[in-house]
């Protein structure tokens, strides 16, 4: 008799000899039937499969359980009972398979026939299209379409007999392989003959079955695929368990090991479910399935931290990003996500997961055409906003300067545009470049935001190129006087460009400045009484002659007295005490706002996220500014000084906040007298004195027309200089039995109505998202509303959860052949910047010089400079993805993207 080999001999060349001899000894240990495709065991007479396409590995697993039977009968373990029940089993599965094959006989012949009289009734209809009418031949060519389907559902019937042959065949080889094991379960079979028997609508559908079914076994889950090399698609795909293989030899044998090896998490474990797509049906069937593991498997209480089983889904990456853009940090959405889910085990994912999917989500932001990006963002502002203003320069192709202003930012210039505070802050970005916020003191005596400008260096010229720009967006009107730091390029710029306007350097950095070149805490004092005394222009020049005197025996000492004594009109109170400053000296609004900025953006964000970072505290603060709008109007103060009738003018007038500080002037103006008052000309003169200290006097003028008063002044200028009324005035008022506070002492921009004549826009375009995260957030919050009250009872709970699951089975069942959503919160806009802008070149920018470093850091420095970065898009050495040139040729070769969600994002969501 022939053997397997003989009848279904294999191409010489598309073998190798050891398979062919390995084959031949295998094949050898059965018998060939007639039909050509099944054969005969020696040991058992059992029929099994021999067709060349399910191989000889089923085959030697038989040979190897039949020859196990044959040598270990006398010490199987079975009692007689169970054993007879298992036999039992055996004989009807082999009965099972042998009413299979005569199933597979009929239907081969029923489809011959069936496949004939399908050829014969194509060729009828082929002779009557030449013979009768058109409509006729349609109707024929449907019944003939009618016949072939059904001839396609007989092949398929046919394969589907194929594949529970098939299927017997395992489910007869797992029966004999468990004969001898005393613990086998019948439930085991009952799932793998569910399991083989089993099919998918699409790959991600079985990974997310074997996922799950992984989950409650206790293993993780790996997944490889293979392509059609002709279509390009995936047409099989096997799903492992996670310690399947084994470690190369080469990574467990190495001699220069630099770092302690990796725990081995590979054992060679050979549980599997492969997958095989079936072209007629466009279905996923199974074409093996192994489920005996070779390693312990995991507790339940473990499980959640395997691998395959910690993911972040989509609603958790929508609610993880904006988290992240509110300044939430990681560890807190860990712990809001362990107590929303009910425990740490079931959020789905880890620590180690939020991390990386934050830190990817950074560095997609980082974009080659991050100024670009920009760009496109301002100028769909513009589009938006008639009053916005946008103006840039470049340098080199590259973005050197960028300066903007909204409408809301003219609008607040307009009223509280009398001082404006002018200072850089570094760092905010992954260039280096400076960030210039021009700001101001709003009614609430809280900071306000005028303009921002963003440079890439600091000098004269780049700082009159600013002020140009923030005189073109505010209509050429100056402010009154301007506030900065000791910026030498930066007090030219403003002589320049603000003519006419007051400018004081800050106290705080002249103190600061001055304690370099002092050492002498007395001399030091002396200083200081210069910067901060009050007095007269001549003593004040009498008195740094005897300071410099002092400090002039060093050299550097000798320049800085030049530079310092070269602008003492804009820092000595001798000359800047009677100009208008609003009580300030130091540019701490600045420094508030710059510590603010570096609490929610990072050194290394890209521009475009720092940007809307910054938009993002432009809001928070009108925000706050709308707050107080709020409470000044629906609140009065208690009155508390001996002068009723002010106190409750200035709670009509005045903010809460300024309502305070005339208050306190209100009570101490009753340690005030009015000593004389001299009537003898126009306006009237009083002299106030204090009752304890008489020789401090003050002279208030006052103009009276009509019995009402049309002027009050005071020589300590606070009206002026302040814009408030001073206590002296109100002893001059109560004096004259005033019973409200004059039209002439109130200045609207501390009083509440000062905006009421234009609305307020406070949102702007910061908090502007995807379309998709739109209807999410909306869908999102009008669902908690309804689970808050169906959670309140339990009858209502079960009934929604049912309803909820109903919902979620019916769109699964609707969308399993459509493409994954992707999640993109992103601004998108077909607004085109051409030409195109190229990201800003890093700049050193000015401040305290790094610290030396030790000998470890430049150790560790020049090892780190040796290894050289390896792109991620073009896998060349020596660059990363935001530098690499064929990124930027691919990036101006191909258009961006629209969509309906706005202008280009700056934080990309990823999914």
């Amino acid at each position: 008799m022939s053997t397997i080999e003989d009848h279904n001999p294999p191409s010489s060349g598309s073998i190798s000899k050891k398979r062919r001899r390995q084959t031949s000894e295998v094949w050898n240990h059965f018998d060939s039937l007639p039909d050509g495709k099944r054969a005969t065991c020696k040991y058992c007479s059992r029929s099994l499969c021999a067709s060349s396409k399910m191989g000889t590995s089923h085959l030697k697993r038989h040979i190897e359980t039949c020859k196990k039977i044959q040598g270990d009968t006398s010490q199987t373990p079975f009692i007689g009972s169970e054993k007879e029940k298992y036999e039992r089993e055996l004989e009807g599965a082999r009965v099972l398979l042998k009413m299979k094959t005569e199933q597979i006989a009929i239907l081969e012949k029923e489809l011959n026939k069936a496949k004939v009289n399908a050829v014969t009734r194509i060729r009828i209809v082929q002779e009557a299209e030449q013979q009768k009418p058109q409509m006729e031949q349609h109707q024929k060519e449907e019944e003939a379409n009618e016949q072939v389907e059904e001839v396609q559902e007989e092949l398929a019937a046919e394969s589907a007999a194929v594949d529970s042959m098939e299927t017997t065949d395992q489910i007869e080889a797992t029966v004999e392989g468990n004969l001898n094991d005393e613990y086998f379960d019948v439930a085991s079979l009952r799932e793998y003959d569910r399991i083989v028997n089993m099919t998918f609508a699409s790959e991600n559908e079985a990974f997310h079955f074997f996922n799950e079914y992984a989950k409650r076994e206790g293993f993780s889950v790996r997944s490889s695929t293979k392509k059609d090399r002709l279509q390009n698609t995936i047409k099989f795909r096997q799903f492992c368990c996670s310690r399947q293989g084994l470690r190369e030899k080469k990574y467990l044998e190495m001699p220069d090991r630099k770092r302690p090896a990796t725990p081995i998490s590979r054992c060679d474990c050979p549980v599997k479910l492969c997958i095989k797509l079936d072209p007629k049906t466009n279905r996923w069937w199974v074409q093996n399935f192994i489920n005996d593991h070779n390693h312990d498997l995991t507790a339940p209480d473990c499980t959640p931290f395997l691998r395959s089983h910690c993911s972040i889904n989509e609603s958790q990456k929508c609610e993880i990003s904006s988290m992240k853009a509110s300044g939430i940090r990681n560890c807190q959405i860990l712990e809001y996500a362990a107590l929303c889910s009910g425990g740490y085990e079931n959020r789905g994912f880890q620590e180690k997961n939020l991390y990386n999917y934050t830190l990817g989500h950074e560095q997609s932001t980082m974009l080659a055409n991050d100024a670009d990006s920009v760009l496109r963002y301002f100028k769909e502002r513009e589009e938006s906003d008639p009053d916005f203003f946008l103006k840039y320069d470049t340098k080199d192709g590259c973005l050197n300067r960028l300066f903007w202003a909204d409408g809301q930012y003219v609008v607040d210039y307009a009223y509280f545009g009398d001082l404006v505070i002018f200072d850089s802050t570094y760092k905010l970005n992954r260039y280096n470049m400076v960030v210039v916020p021009f700001l101001g003191c709003n009614h609430h005596r809280s900071t306000i935001i005028f303009a921002c400008g963003i440079v890439s260096c600091e000098n004269n010229e780049t700082y009159r190129w600013l002020l140009e720009a923030f005189l073109q967006a505010m209509y050429q009107k100056h402010p009154e006087s301007v506030l900065t730091n000791g910026d030498h390029a930066m007090g030219k710029a403003i002589k320049s460009v603000f003519k006419g306007t007051a400018h004081r350097i800050c106290s705080w950095h002249m103190d600061r400045n001055a304690q370099k070149y002092i050492h002498d805490p007395a001399v030091l004092q002396k200083f200081k009484e210069l910067l901060s005394g009050i007095c007269s222009r001549e003593e004040f020049e009498k008195k740094w002659i005897s300071f410099a005197q002092k400090v002039s025996q060093r050299v550097l000492s000798r320049q800085w007295l030049k530079r310092t004594y070269k602008c003492r009109e804009s820092w000595a109170a001798a000359f800047v005490n009677k100009k208008m400053f609003l009580g300030m000296s130091s540019t701490q609004r600045s420094e508030g706002l710059n510590a603010d900025l570096h609490s929610h953006i990072k050194s290394k964000m890209s521009l475009g996220m720092a940007v809307q970072k910054f938009e993002r505290r432009l809001t928070h603060k009108r925000t706050k500014e709308a707050e107080l709008d709020c409470k000044s109007f629906q609140k009065e103060p208690v009155l508390q000084t001996h002068c009723p009738d002010l106190e409750k003018s200035a709670a009509i007038n005045y903010t809460p906040r300024v309502f305070r500080i005339v208050r306190d002037e209100i009570k101490m103006a009753a340690g005030l007298v009015v000593n004389e008052t001299l009537s003898s000309s126009m306006p009237l003169r009083y002299i106030v004195v204090q009752i304890e200290k008489a020789e401090s006097q003050y002279i208030v003028h006052c103009s009276i027309v009509e019995d009402n008063v049309e002027k009050l002044a005071c020589s300590c200028a606070k009206l002026e200089t302040a814009k408030l009324p001073c206590r002296h005035i109100f002893a001059v008022l109560i004096h004259m039995k005033a019973t409200c506070i004059p039209r002439c002492c109130i200045r609207d921009r501390w009083t509440k109505y000062v905006k009421s004549g234009f609305p307020s826009d406070r949102k702007g375009g910061a908090f502007k998202v995807s379309s998709y995260l739109m209807r999410y957030h909306e869908l999102n919050k009008i669902a908690r509303l309804i689970h808050s009250e169906v959670a309140k009872s339990p009858e209502g709970y079960l009934r929604k959860m049912k309803s909820l699951k109903e919902e979620m089975q019916q769109y699964n069942d609707n969308h399993k052949h459509a493409e994954k959503c992707k999640v993109k919160q992103e601004y998108e806009d077909g607004v085109q910047a051409s030409p195109r802008i190229a990201n800003p070149k890093p700049v050193v920018t000015k401040g305290a010089p790094k610290k030396n470093k030790t000998t470890y850091e430049r150790i560790k420095s020049a090892i780190e400079s040796s290894r050289k970065n390896k792109c991620r898009h073009c896998g060349h050495r020596g660059h990363n993805r935001q530098t690499c040139k064929l990124l930027r040729q691919d990036n101006a070769a191909e258009p961006s993207p629209v969509s309906e969600g706005g202008p280009r994002a700056f934080d990309r969501q990823l999914s």
